[in-house]
C-alpha cells in the first residue's frame, strides 16, 4: 500500500515524483495507491480519473480518498487563497480518512507493507504508522530552516514571514508529539537530503537512509554532450515560481555584474514577483538579455531547457527540485547555492556550488562562476560530460532497485521489533 497525496500523469513537482515512482515500482510490485489530489487542491481528481478512462498501469490500483464535507469546509479558505495555512488542518483531517480507508482495505486484502511516499514535508506524519504492518516513511524533508543570512533582500513582510516560519518550524520539529511517535514507529526512515538526515539523528537519535525523493526518467534518445565554443551565446535557464523563496533577484543582479555580454537568460515560470523582477532587470540594464516565458506546458519547458548550456537554482529552500533532474537528463550543468538537496546531488564533475554566507557574497560568487564558464566554454563542455556520468546514479531504475531492497529491510526490522526478548 502506497500513500501518495499528490499524483498526476501531467504535472511536475510532487505530482510527478509520485507518478514516476508508481510507474517504476509497478514493474516488480503490486501497488494499491491511496491519493488525495491530482489537481490544484485536495479532492481535485479529474486529471487522473480522465487519464484512467483510456489508460492503465499494470499492477496498480488507484484509490481516491475523497475529503468529507468537514475536511472540505476546513480547506475552503485555502482553496480561495484567503488563508492558505488552514490547509494543514484540512490535511490532518484528510489523513484521518486515509487511516480509516487503509484499515478497511487491510481487513479484506493482504498487504506486505505500507509506504508513505509524499508530500515529503515532515510536518504531517499521518496515522498509517499505527497499523500492524511494516511501515516505511519517506523520503522526508523540510526540517532545515531558511538561511537567515540571505534574508537581506526580502521585503519587511517576507522577512517577518520567513522568520516566523523558521521559529515555528523549529518548535514543531522538536516538540510535536505525534511526529516523535511516527518517527519512532517507522520501520525504515528515508530522508531526502543529508541536512534532514543529520537533524533527525541529532534531535531524535534515529538513523535514516539518505535518498533523494526524485530521480531521472530515462529516455530512449541518446543524451547530448554540450559543445559550446568561445564567442557563442551562453543560454542560461532558470525555472520556477517567481517568488521570495526562489530568489530570482540573486541571478539577475549577478548577471548585472557579468562583464562579458554573450549570454541570454531564459526564465520559465510565473509568480507574484514577476513584475518586480522585470523592473529590476530594466534598472540594471540586462532586460534585453532576458526572455520571460511565463507558465508554459512542460513539453515547451523541455524544449527550451534542451537548448540551454547552464541551469541555475537560487532557492532559499528546496528538497531536490525536479528541474535538477530534468537538466541532468539533458547533460546540462547546474550552478546552485550550496545547500538543500543541491548540495548533495551536485559535485565538481557536474556543476558549480555557491557557498551561502551573505547576500552580496552569493551575488558576487554567482557572477564570478558564470563569467568564468562563459569565458572558458570548455569547462561547460567538460561539466556536461560529467553530468551524463553522474546522471547514471540517479535513474528511476536505480531507485527501484534501492526501494525494493529498503522494503525487504523494513519488513525485517518490523519482524525484529516483534520478536520476544
Amino acid at each position: 500500500m502506497v500513500l501518495a497525496y499528490a499524483i498526476s500523469p501531467i504535472r511536475g513537482s510532487e505530482y510527478s515524483v509520485a507518478w514516476n515512482y508508481v510507474n517504476e515500482m509497478s514493474k516488480k510490485n503490486n501497488l494499491v495507491v491511496l491519493y488525495g489530489a491530482a489537481g490544484n487542491h485536495m479532492g481535485d481528481f479529474e486529471e487522473l480519473e480522465s487519464w484512467l478512462i483510456t489508460n492503465s498501469i499494470p499492477n496498480v490500483r488507484f484509490v481516491p480518498v475523497y475529503p468529507n464535507s468537514f475536511t472540505l469546509k476546513l480547506n475552503y479558505l485555502n482553496r480561495k487563497n484567503i488563508l492558505p495555512y488552514v490547509f494543514y488542518f484540512a490535511y490532518n483531517s484528510w489523513h484521518r480518512q486515509v487511516y480509516k480507508t487503509a484499515k478497511q482495505l487491510i481487513a479484506i486484502e493482504h498487504f506486505d507493507l505500507i509506504h508513505f511516499l509524499n508530500p515529503i514535508g515532515y510536518r504531517e506524519p499521518g496515522y498509517l504508522w499505527k497499523l500492524e504492518l511494516p511501515y516505511i516513511w519517506g523520503p522526508i524533508g523540510g526540517i532545515p530552516n531558511r538561511p537567515k543570512q540571505l534574508f537581506k533582500d526580502l521585503t519587511l513582510k517576507n522577512k517577518i514571514l520567513f522568520t516566523v516560519r523558521n521559529w515555528a518550524n523549529s518548535i514543531q520539529f522538536k516538540y510535536n508529539r505525534r511526529l516523535k511517535e511516527a518517527l519512532t514507529s517507522t520501520d525504515l526512515l528515508l530522508t531526502a537530503t543529508t541536512e534532514n538526515q543529520l537533524l533527525i539523528q541529532k534531535e531524535y537519535k534515529i538513523d535514516s537512509i539518505y535518498l533523494p525523493e526524485n530521480a531521472i526518467k530515462e529516455s530512449k534518445s541518446i543524451p547530448r554532450i554540450i559543445n559550446i565554443k568561445e564567442g557563442d551565446i551562453c543560454n542560461i535557464a532558470w525555472i520556477g515560481s517567481i517568488d521570495s523563496r526562489k530568489s530570482l533577484n540573486f541571478l539577475i543582479e549577478a548577471l548585472g555584474k557579468v562583464q562579458i555580454g554573450n549570454w541570454h537568460l531564459h526564465i520559465l515560470g510565473e509568480g507574484n514577483l514577476k513584475e518586480k523582477m522585470q523592473k529590476l532587470a530594466f534598472k540594471i540594464k540586462v532586460d534585453d538579455k532576458i526572455t520571460w516565458y511565463g507558465h508554459i506546458p512542460r513539453s515547451e519547458v523541455f524544449e527550451i531547457l534542451s537548448s540551454a548550456h547552464l541551469h541555475v537554482i537560487t532557492s532559499l529552500g528546496e528538497g531536490n527540485p525536479t528541474t535538477i533532474w530534468e537538466a541532468m537528463d539533458r547533460g546540462i550543468p547546474t550552478v546552485s547555492l550550496n545547500h538543500c538537496g543541491m548540495k548533495d546531488v551536485i559535485c565538481e564533475r557536474c556543476g558549480v556550488k555557491i557557498n551561502v554566507e551573505s547576500v552580496e557574497q552569493v551575488k558576487t560568487d554567482l557572477a564570478y562562476a558564470i563569467s568564468d564558464l562563459i569565458l572558458n566554454p570548455t569547462k561547460i563542455n567538460n561539466l556536461s560530460a560529467g553530468v551524463l556520468e553522474c546522471a547514471k546514479s540517479h535513474t528511476w531504475s536505480k531507485r527501484r532497485q534501492l526501494f525494493n531492497g529498503y522494503y525487504e529491510l523494513a519488513i525485517e526490522n518490523w519482524k525484529q521489533k516483534r520478536e520476544p526478548k
